[in-house]
């Protein structure tokens, strides 16, 4: 940006540009879906004013980037008058002026000498946004290695999807279960075919399936995962389930958080697993399909509740991307078992347990898991590996 505004190549100072280029969006990326670039630029505005601040503060000129634009501008800062130099005043900041022909060219040395310095530190900033640990190489773990390893990269984006609870409850209120073509269609359920429900609910609640929530357990895991992502070198999104694309998921790597009421996305990678959530929206329950149910297990998993003590399942599935890049998909049938299993891919003694059966060379091979959660007296318990498949790839 600098080089560029020096050169007076503004048009190259654009959102787009930048969006390309330092993000390595393709070129044809859209920003007003994906706003990595003004969020990153809101956080080097912060660094800048830290860095002029405090170690910067001696410096001639600063480097700002206004509000509302990405043209870096260079101030020259005044200096105090020699009579005051014993009483502290708040710093002067002016615009450049290159009018006074005497001190033009000691202003362009000091204007070339900063450029280069700036120019430097402000790639440094920008690496230090993208990605916040770039020498990591991982955790201490050999389980957590062993499976995120495979979903990080500072070579490709991965994208973290976190649920559409809007979409579920509309489901749940209206008794139609949505699949992926409606929601592409953004319709509401029911309201393209008989179901007096979805008519009703539509002219009920007007524009609610434009409004956007998502769960606390959806956010938590999308902080743990950010937590972990930092251990690795990575780049990695936050979008939210309705604002995404096929193209999105498409390449890379992505994390799916919820199930398939909640992140129909999911349902893109079902015809693979063995194990297949669905809500039963009469009796308000969700039940997992054991599609090859091996000896003593089960042909379905509900849940069940007895004295105090619930049961309910949840899973998580690692498999290979459409075009490239591995997937993630963490789904569970409430909020206790979602959170069961976002610990259980957090932790490298649950993680472990299922490392020590099918990992192999410390990779561990796609799969899918089907973990149990129990609840005793409103305390949840640590999940439990019910059952699991490797799978292979696509």
């Amino acid at each position: 940006m600098c080089r560029a505004a020096r050169d007076n190549h503004l048009s190259e100072i654009s959102e787009q540009k930048i969006g390309e280029r330092v993000f390595h969006r393709p070129p044809d990326y859209n920003p007003n879906e994906d706003n990595i670039v003004r969020s990153q630029a809101r956080l080097l505005r912060q660094k800048l004013d830290a860095y002029f601040a405090t170690e910067g503060a001696e410096e001639p000129l600063t480097l700002q980037i206004p509000k509302g634009g990405y043209v870096p501008e260079f101030i020259e800062r005044t200096p105090e008058p020699a009579a005051q130099a014993n009483v502290v005043q708040p710093s002067v900041i002016q615009p450049i002026s290159l009018a006074p022909a005497a001190s033009r060219h000691n202003l362009i040395a000091w204007l070339a000498l900063a450029v280069g310095i700036l120019s430097f530190s402000v790639g440094v900033l920008v690496v230090m946004l993208v990605r916040s640990r770039p020498q990591a190489q991982g955790t201490d773990s050999p389980a957590l290695n062993a499976l995120w390893s495979q979903l990080f990269s500072d070579k490709a984006t991965t994208t973290i999807v976190v649920p559409d609870h809007t979409f579920a409850m509309l489901q749940e209120a209206s008794g139609v279960r949505d699949n992926l073509e409606d929601y592409l269609r953004r319709s509401v359920p029911g309201s393209d075919g008989d179901a007096p429900a979805g008519r009703n609910l539509e002219s009920l609640l007007p524009r609610f399936a434009e409004r956007r929530y998502t769960t606390y357990d959806g956010v938590s895991t999308a902080v743990r995962i950010l937590d972990l992502a930092q251990k690795f070198p990575s780049r990695v999104v936050v979008r939210y389930a309705r604002d995404i694309t096929l193209r999105d998921l498409s390449s890379g790597n992505a994390i799916l958080i919820g199930r398939p009421a909640t992140n129909l996305w999911t349902e893109l990678f079902e015809p693979r697993l063995n194990f297949h959530f669905y809500s039963d929206l009469h009796n308000h329950q969700v039940i997992c399909k054991n599609a090859a149910p091996q000896p003593g297990e089960p042909a379905e998993f509900t849940p069940k509740a007895e004295n105090g003590r619930f049961e309910e399942y949840s899973s998580v599935a690692f498999l290979d991307n459409l075009s490239g890049g591995n997937v993630l998909l963490i789904g569970g049938a409430a909020s206790t078992s979602q959170e069961g299993a976002a610990d259980f891919v957090t932790s490298d003694k649950l993680l472990g347990a299922l490392a020590a059966k099918i990992a192999h060379k410390g990779r561990m091979p796609y799969f899918d898991a089907l973990l149990r959660t129990v609840t005793v007296d409103g305390i949840s318990q640590e999940p439990s590996l019910a059952a699991y498949r490797v799978l292979g790839a696509r």
